[in-house]
């Protein structure tokens, strides 16, 4: 997939027009997406879908009103229309004193940001291969499942998806330039049946790179996890050591960043408003968010306003230091932005969001964890994490399954529990961190413990 100059003249464009017709500011923001998604069931083809999708989404700043459009048509005289219709409606839009289109005082990325190639998150092979090789993965993704085992009964779907887009930014305030992205990877879920018990085992893996993904890998994983709950039942409501897998680990961080966004907070929302300083965590615990992590799946050079990308440590040892930003939430707060805008693609003015968040490994395996442990449980899945936690209170109480631990390891598996607790009880009680950070799409986690947690069970 190669750069096209058009299309970053087509943004200095929109913005010279939006400036000419009298808006305070303007911003144009253009992207170029190849994608490929595969569908599979029973061995076949189900469904291809290989599509390019271009557009342009303009956002335009007056008197302190801030209005967005955007369009899939690419054609000046599309763009001029689009623009000029923007003005007409962007009076009647409410002012508010905090809206802004970035310039340099939020901080610049000199020169090509095609050039920073440690901020790349980019693969020029996914574009390469064609289009039967694909096909070929998809089908592998399930076959290796479905070969897994003979109790293997079926597959509930199974996905190859790719993705290759140039990102093309400009605005009046002197920000301009352009870089590509890309992602690979697949999503499958298994049934297992013994008799009338019948388990299921799932999992997704997105990384930047075509040869990073390994379908039959991927599928032997989801279909080992359905056959490992075959027999799966409850237990007697206990009070118990907990060891959470990374793959659970990933949803409670990514529940608990989406309350660390300034917006959030500036809006009253998040149970973690005004504890900046606080220690809202045990000591082990620090959470990061690096959006110029090398190899992440979300790094880039810029964020979706065009601001660099930057680490923000949001809790250190156990204290949380600071919330994520973007120009708007960090002019109405009165501080920097961390550079966490984000946006989707040219449909989409975007919104605060983290880029590769994870929690910080400790140095101790996952298997000396468990070995602690005597009589615990080892969660590996939450079902409705995120409605299941009071967003006022933080209590939860959330459906799981996993295993119970007995002796320093796991045992026989466990389902139809739930755990209980306060969300910030549940953080400053986790005792230890493992060294397996491993990552799912671009939030990452390791093994972790916590020294108790209320089951629920029969």
């Amino acid at each position: 997939m190669k750069e096209k100059k058009e299309y970053m003249d087509f943004a200095h464009y929109a913005v010279n027009l939006a400036k000419k017709e009298g808006a305070d500011a303007a911003e144009a923001y253009v992207t170029d997406s190849q994608t490929v998604q595969i569908n599979v069931s029973q061995r076949a083809v189900e469904q291809v879908n290989a599509t390019n999708d271009a557009g342009i989404g303009i956002r335009i700043l007056k008197d302190q009103k801030i209005i967005f459009g955007s369009s899939n048509e690419l054609t000046k005289s599309s763009i001029k229309d689009m623009t000029s219709d923007l003005m007409r409606k962007v009076p009647f839009h409410t002012a508010d004193e905090f809206n802004v289109i970035p310039g340099k005082e939020f901080g610049v990325l000199e020169g090509d940001w095609s050039s920073y190639t440690d901020l790349l998150s980019y693969d020029p092979k996914i574009t390469e291969i064609p289009i039967e090789k694909k096909i070929k993965r998809a089908i592998s993704l399930e076959a290796a499942g479905l070969d897994f085992s003979p109790k293997i009964g079926g597959s509930m779907y199974a996905i190859y998806l790719d993705q290759a887009q140039m990102v093309y930014l400009a605005n009046s305030q002197g920000i301009s330039g352009w870089y590509p992205t890309s992602g690979c990877g697949g999503g499958v879920e298994f049934s297992a049946v013994e008799g009338e018990d019948r388990q299921s085992g799932q999992i997704i893996q997105i990384g930047v790179k075509y040869d990073d993904f390994d379908p039959a890998e991927a599928a032997r994983k989801a279909a080992d996890k359905a056959v490992k709950m075959l027999g799966a039942k409850p237990i007697k409501s206990c009070e118990v050591p907990m060891v959470i897998a990374p793959e659970v680990g990933v949803n409670i961080f990514e529940y608990i960043v989406g309350m660390l966004s300034a917006n959030e907070v500036q809006r009253g929302k998040s149970l973690f408003a005004d504890k900046v300083g606080e220690r809202v965590a045990s000591d082990v615990i620090s959470l990061i968010d690096d959006g110029k992590l090398k190899g992440g799946l979300d790094t880039q050079p810029v964020d979706g306003e065009g601001v660099p990308r930057q680490t923000t440590p949001l809790i250190v040892d156990g204290v949380l230091k600071t919330y994520l930003y973007d120009c708007y939430a960090a002019k109405r707060g009165k501080t920097n932005t961390t550079g966490n805008r984000s946006r989707g693609g040219y449909q989409s003015s975007g919104g605060i969001a983290s880029t590769n968040l994870y929690l910080k490994p400790g140095e101790v395996t996952p298997e000396k964890i468990l070995a602690g442990i005597q009589d615990g449980f080892y969660l590996t899945a939450a079902f409705g994490l995120h409605g299941g936690i009071d967003s006022t209170s933080g209590d939860f109480s959330i459906p799981v399954a996993g295993f119970k631990i007995e002796k320093g390891k796991t045992t026989f598996p466990i389902r139809g529990v739930s755990i209980g607790g306060n969300l910030f009880d549940f953080l400053k009680s986790v005792d230890k961190v493992g060294d397996d950070l491993t990552w799912f799409q671009s939030t990452g986690c390791p093994t972790f413990s916590v020294k108790s947690i209320k089951i629920g069970g029969v």
